[in-house]
């Protein structure tokens, strides 16, 4: 089945836009990025973005908005939507992700170039012989920003379905070059080039899933050291 179309939608984006002063956005689903990219980015003294569904909460100061996400590529697709209609042209989105490779480990860093979509939400926006891809200018800033924390570029697989990443899945998108998997990247990728505005994703590895057995590493003094340091990083190239 093709659930791609390429005729007009009967509701619009335009139509759920927000007044929202900020042309560039970060956009992170767990809790303990947030304060710390309202830190970085110097939000403490903003003012509280206006509601969007899929998002938690958010905040904005200087051309810069910040928000906390649901989990899962139709909540962060929908209100990815309605960040683009209201003027964003730019978005980094910062998560946590499962690691596929042995040159991944946790507390490292991955920077999606391409995707396996296994969401469903992407299938609306490409067709389904589409690869999703960040764009390709932002993605290069981000390269040069990201350089002291040694990011690894590959491949992302997104998922709706945690609970059947199988075995047999993780080594065959091993093999094809996937270093990580998630929920949302693929689906946001393919909002961002359906729409025409920059997107890239830098996920922190958060547990490993090659060997066979699920290694979680939540709430580690590691992983929560990475976190932060990105969290830094990030706010430098997005406060250009």
């Amino acid at each position: 089945m093709e659930w791609y179309s390429k005729g007009r939608e009967i509701i619009r984006p335009e139509m759920t836009r927000v007044d929202l002063p900020a042309d560039r956005a970060v956009v992170s689903f767990t809790e303990g990025f947030y304060p710390k990219l309202v830190e970085s980015l110097g939000l403490q003294g903003g003012t509280r973005a206006p509601h969007i569904p899929g998002f938690h909460k958010g905040m904005c100061r200087d051309g810069v908005a910040l928000f906390k996400s649901d989990v899962g590529a139709p909540a962060s697709s929908m209100a990815l939507e309605v960040l683009i209609a209201s003027g964003v042209r730019r978005i980094l989105m910062l998560g946590l992700a499962g690691s596929l490779s042995h040159s991944c480990p946790v507390g490292s860093f991955v920077v999606p170039t391409w995707g396996v979509r296994e969401e469903g939400t992407s299938y609306h926006y490409l067709p389904s012989s589409t690869v999703p891809k960040p764009s390709a200018r932002f993605l290069r800033e981000v390269k040069t920003a990201l350089s002291d924390l040694e990011p690894r570029f590959g491949g992302v697989w997104s998922t709706d379905a945690p609970y059947r990443e199988t075995v047999g899945k993780v080594n065959e998108y091993a093999a094809k070059g996937v270093l990580a998997v998630d929920m949302e990247t693929t689906a946001m990728m393919a909002v961002a080039m359906r729409r025409k505005a920059e997107f890239a994703a830098v996920l922190t590895i958060s547990d490993t899933l090659y060997g066979d057995e699920w290694d979680p590493a939540f709430g580690t003094r590691k992983l929560n050291r990475s976190r932060d340091s990105l969290c830094e990083k990030a706010a430098e190239l997005m406060l250009r």
